[in-house]
């Protein structure tokens, strides 16, 4: 235990003597421990819950372990002030940062956002192109062809224009995805169009990136834009103390004026100061720790465990020994030198000395005396002409230094010698010479010396010290004087030294004057040493580790000293209890070493004078300049002494962490919720200076995350997935930052945070082309496939979430009803544009045409695009297109309901559907292909018999009005017939029935219908025949004519035997390919009738003739038709 009062509080602020900023020895040390009461639910906050346990009851808490007093925001503070509060703290892990590591690679590629403006400007640009006028890109018919896909399906998509307004979506984005465009395009070709596949490509990148840019002004604004991301990128990445600073005042908006008010007050650039700051947090922090009460924090742990608080303990004791080493580890900076802010601990420099235990060796002093020999005077006796010279050296040193010669009138050198030493207490030497012509006496005659002992207190300048004279100089008593300017460089790890006198309980038991020196070995050791003359190696070394030190009070004086000084003592308070006291010559040296030591113990509340002994700097009224920055920056006056357990660092790192992620998601750049390396190790550094856990940070951002990701910005999943990862493995005991113990508050906490991630990663599932539109960002729905199954497969009380494969698939038939919602209402709204009326009727073949082409192409796209990412999910995807295409199912039937069914346009779309499935190895054969095929079997019979019975009454209405006369080969209603049949046959085959029963059912039925309509016209056309034969009469050949109508009936029932021939053929290509023949056997039956009709109509004409000679009916068919 420490000899201070732990709940002593400081209330004024003193000023370093002879320093011109504000000692923060007790302010701003605002640290949350590792006991302290977890944060209380705030309601308003998404980090709720986030509490720290109980400390010790305190005045202004309740003895039971009640809520502390927050002194972070009071309600009469406005926000700004609430925010320099908060800079405060933010300021001081700049200013000296110790326990946090850069980090140079932050898990993701910086590319510049895309906005509406952007995307806008984009599509202009397209328009341009495509209306022609761009007249310097040479385009061809494909590649408008790709452009025009890229447009309409990708560029004014609403989804994508969701993408941007979340702030996903980058230039680099378009780009991929016209590249992925461009290559399914091409693949597409016939494969003498793909010779040059990667050369047309290259071109056509070109070609796409000029039409992107655009006007040279455009070009020039995207370079500038380029420019302004890469310096602002190195702007980010920079750990600099300068560049934090402009970050931070940015995010908690203060002014540069406020800032220096700031920094003056609480001495940033002076790492000293920072560091004592440190030190004295640290300590304060082990007080409480030490001082708590058994049970006030078992009370708050999951584990009830008879060991479980005596595990927190240890805990918070290594995490504060871990500082006190890391902060010792650092080196021992100059002022306003950049600390290295990167490495392993002690790789910046120092010695890894451990606290306590500092030995004589340890200590080492390197200083540089520098003496400055200007002139002499008191030379009379000495000829004008005779030349003098000075000689300097120092005890211990192997050289000398000599000033130039000049003559005895006029005795002017400025000469500098420089002499480096590890004695704080040396003797220089300095010799008055003359040039000597003896040759015995080479180096000069000695005409005075004298020795010089600098200490590091002695001020700088010029003085005239009195020589001894030679010996050999007549007159020994002639005054010599030289003027020299003697100073020794203080080394860096020495911050105070001089000569005091000591008096100890246990040594030094009466008052003995000794040099001492405050050395710093580290940034955290500090070591009490006295010297003697000319030794390097201290006499006595005290370790000021835990050490206190306070004005001696009246009860606390000693007697007088061998000087006589009574007055000006302090005391310290050794670790194991003895006590020395010091004293001083004068007030000012006695202030200097209080502040002094008092930084150098860290010990929390800096010493008060005792009323009747108070300094004249205590009695003098604060300066003015303090007072006026305080009330400028609208803080308290005891705002910066404050108690460093009296702030809850839990919500204001929320605080800050929420306006961090705040700036960084209104960045050019598209961050996606990663932070910046500087923003990072800033956040990393206040957390670990002011010991939160890591489950609290992870926490807090993750929460962050998800409230802006259910706002509408996208956040990359695998960010939220690494906090995740990092709470879930402290919750389950697997110690990923070394603490074993779990709080309850930290067990509510994480059951929230499972809940409110499961819910988000749902929603997005279930709004797939929304959240994930053309599976951009890329990567990003497998990192959010990967963390949904993160979090269903942690084990929480009270959920059972089930299988993830399944769950998936719940949430993509979800997904597929919105997706379908989107493309009806697209479908419905580009029928409104072209048809120029407000309203477009949804029950309409024309709309269901529509919208079938417009749900195939949506899904051979999300086939493209989600295929990879749910490939691990057996089944996902095609429950999600299953699903989709069961809605699209019921607007089917009802159109079809209201549908004739001889209307073409209904079995187009059965075509387009059936092709689509069959080309589809999940859709095939599934549900929706079998409904599909179970409506359309008895319509596709419906329209043979109704198709086959309208093209009978056509063939008996066009042979009552026939007038038989041929205009190409044949009549035209044998002409009409023909087509028709034709267009019947590929109708059957482009239905391409996959059940081969049915298939086979409908070859029947057209061959039947074909051979019967074949029929019907010949049996028709031979009744005309006959008809018009019995009006002529027999005559002889050479004077018979016959009449053209003749010919053409005969052309008729050719053409016909031709056609049911064709038609017989096909059936037995049909049987020879394996299918059965089912119409070969009809058909030919057809054809032998119809070959009997011919003949008889042959016979018929040769009867008109006296002779029935073939060679006769062949000269009439050729000659006269």
């Amino acid at each position: 235990m420490l000899h201070s009062d732990p709940s002593d509080s400081e209330t004024d602020t003193e000023r370093a003597p002879g320093s011109d900023g504000n000692d923060s020895g007790g302010g701003g040390e605002c640290v949350d421990s590792l006991f302290e009461d977890f944060q209380r639910t705030n309601s308003g906050n998404a980090h709720s819950g986030l509490n720290t346990l109980d400390r010790k009851a305190t005045p202004g808490r309740d003895g039971d372990g009640a809520k502390p007093v927050t002194a972070h925001i009071p309600d009469e503070v406005d926000e700004h002030t609430a925010a320099i509060e908060l800079y405060i703290l933010v300021a001081r892990c700049i200013a000296f940062p110790f326990s946090a590591q850069a980090k140079t690679s932050m898990g993701y590629t910086r590319h510049l956002k895309l906005t509406d403006a952007d995307l806008q400007q984009y599509c202009t640009q397209f328009e341009k192109f495509h209306n022609g006028d761009m007249s310097s890109i040479t385009s061809d018919e494909l590649f408008d062809k790709a452009i025009l896909c890229y447009y309409d399906n990708f560029l004014v998509s609403k989804r994508l224009s969701g993408l941007v307004q979340s702030g996903g979506c980058t230039f680099a984005d378009l780009r991929k995805v016209f590249q992925n465009y461009v290559e399914k395009f091409l693949k597409n070709l016939p494969l003498m169009e793909r010779v040059a596949h990667d050369h047309v490509l290259s071109i056509w990148m070109s070609k796409y990136e000029a039409i992107c840019h655009g006007s040279e002004d455009m070009e020039t604004a995207r370079r500038e834009s380029m420019k302004l991301m890469h310096d602002r990128q190195n702007v980010d990445d920079s750990v600099a103390p300068e560049q934090l600073y402009k970050v931070f005042q940015q995010i908690l908006g203060i002014l540069q004026r406020e800032h220096h008010l700031i920094a003056k007050e609480l001495q940033l650039e002076n790492a000293d100061e920072q560091a004592t700051v440190i030190r004295r947090e640290l300590r304060h922090r082990q007080q409480l720790l030490d001082s708590s009460k058994p049970g006030d924090i078992a009370r708050r742990l999951v584990s009830q465990e008879p060991t479980a608080e005596n595990v927190f303990v240890t805990e918070a004791h290594d995490h504060i020994t871990h500082l006190s080493k890391t902060l010792n580890q650092m080196p021992i900076s100059k002022r306003n030198e950049t600390l290295k802010r990167s490495g392993k601990p002690g790789a910046a420099g120092g010695q890894d000395v451990d606290i306590g235990s500092i030995s004589k060796r340890d200590i080492s002093i390197s200083t540089t005396v520098e003496l400055s020999v200007l002139r002499a005077r008191g030379l009379e006796f000495l000829s004008p002409s005779k030349t003098v010279f000075c000689i300097m050296e120092m005890d211990g040193h192997p050289s000398c230094m000599a000033t130039a010669q000049y003559p005895a009138s006029r005795p002017i050198w400025d000469t500098v010698a420089k002499f480096p030493t590890t004695s704080p207490l040396p003797y220089v030497r300095i010799k008055l010479m003359a040039d000597s012509k003896s040759l015995l006496d080479a180096d000069g005659k000695l005409l005075a010396k004298v020795l010089l002992q600098p200490t590091l207190e002695q001020a700088d300048g010029d003085r005239w010290y009195p020589m001894q004279a030679s010996v050999a100089l007549p007159d020994k008593n002639h005054k010599i004087e030289i003027q020299a300017n003697l100073v020794i460089k203080p080394a860096l790890n020495v911050k105070i030294s001089g000569w005091l006198f000591c008096v100890g309980d246990e040594i030094w038991k009466k008052w003995k004057k000794q040099y001492f020196m405050l050395v710093q070995m580290t940034t955290y050791a500090f070591a009490l040493c006295t010297f003697r003359e000319k030794q390097s190696t201290p006499t006595d070394v005290m370790d000021l580790t835990g050490c206190t030190v306070e004005y001696a009070t009246d009860e606390d004086r000693r007697g007088a000293n061998e000087d006589g000084y009574t007055e000006f003592q302090f005391r310290v308070l050794k670790l194991t209890g003895g006590t020395l006291v010091f004293c001083c010559p004068n007030r000012a040296q006695m202030e200097q070493w209080v502040y002094q030591v008092a930084r150098a113990t860290g010990q929390p509340q800096r010493p008060q004078a005792p009323q009747s002994a108070k300094s004249s700097l205590l009695r003098q009224p604060q300066p003015k300049t303090t007072t006026k920055n305080l009330q400028e920056l609208n803080l308290p006056d005891n705002f910066l002494n404050r108690d460093i357990t009296s702030f809850d660092h839990s919500e204001l790192y929320t605080r800050l962490l929420r306006k961090t992620l705040e700036q960084r998601l209104k960045d050019t750049t598209a961050s996606m919720g990663w932070l910046t390396p500087g923003q990072q190790f800033l956040l990393d550094e206040y957390q670990s200076r002011y010991c939160l856990r890591g489950f609290n940070a992870n926490a807090a951002m993750l929460l962050a995350l998800i409230e802006h990701a259910a706002n509408g910005t996208y956040i990359n999943a695998s960010l939220m997935h690494y906090s995740f990862t990092f709470c879930s493995a402290h919750i389950q005991g697997q110690k990923p930052d070394n603490y074993k113990s779990i709080t309850k508050e930290e067990q509510k906490v994480f059951e929230e945070m499972v809940d409110k991630l499961y819910d988000l990663l749902r929603d997005q599932l279930e709004k797939l082309s929304h959240s994930f539109p053309f599976c951009l960002p890329d990567g990003g729905l497998k990192a959010a496939l990967r963390l949904f199954a993160r979090v269903i497969s942690t084990r929480t009380v009270g959920h059972s979430y089930g299988s993830v494969t399944d769950l998936v698939c719940e949430c993509l038939r979800k997904a597929a009803l919105q997706s379908y919602k989107d493309v009806a209402e697209d479908v419905a709204i580009q029928m409104a544009e072209v048809e120029e009326v407000d309203e477009v009727f949804t029950d309409t073949l024309d709309y269901l045409v529509n919208l079938s082409e417009e749900c195939i192409d949506q899904m051979g796209q999300c086939q493209v695009d989600y295929a990879k990412a749910f490939a691990d999910y057996d089944g996902a995807l095609g429950a999600f297109e299953e699903s989709f295409w069961s809605f699209y199912q019921m607007d089917l039937e009802s159109v079809l309901k209201k549908a004739a069914l001889d209307d073409g346009k209904v079995f187009q779309v059965f075509e387009q559907l059936n092709t689509y499935l069959l080309g589809h190895a999940t859709l095939k054969d599934g549900t929706f292909h079998g409904h599909l095929l179970d409506k359309f079997m008895p319509l596709v019979a419906s329209y043979l018999d109704i198709t086959s019975l309208n093209m009978e009454k056509e063939i008996v209405q066009a042979i009552s009005t026939e007038t038989w006369k041929a205009e190409q080969s044949s009549a035209r209603c044998a002409e009409d017939l023909f087509g028709k049949l034709r267009g019947l046959r590929r109708f059957v085959q482009r239905l391409a029935w996959p059940e081969e029963l049915f298939a086979e059912h409908l070859e029947k039925r057209v061959q039947r219908a074909i051979s019967d309509l074949l029929l019907c016209l010949c049996t028709r056309t031979y009744a005309c025949f006959q008809q018009l034969m019995a009006t002529q009469q027999p005559r002889s050949v050479a004077l018979y004519i016959a009449p053209r109508p003749f010919w053409v009936m005969i052309d008729v029932i050719t053409a016909s035997i031709e056609q049911a021939a064709a038609s017989s053929a096909d059936g037995q290509d049909e049987a020879d390919l394996g299918h059965p023949a089912s119409g070969i056997e009809y058909g030919a039956n057809t054809l032998q009738a119809l070959t009997t009709i011919h003949d008889r109509m042959k016979m018929s004409i040769a009867d008109l003739v006296s002779y029935h000679d073939p060679s006769v009916y062949t000269y009439m068919r050729r000659h006269i038709c």
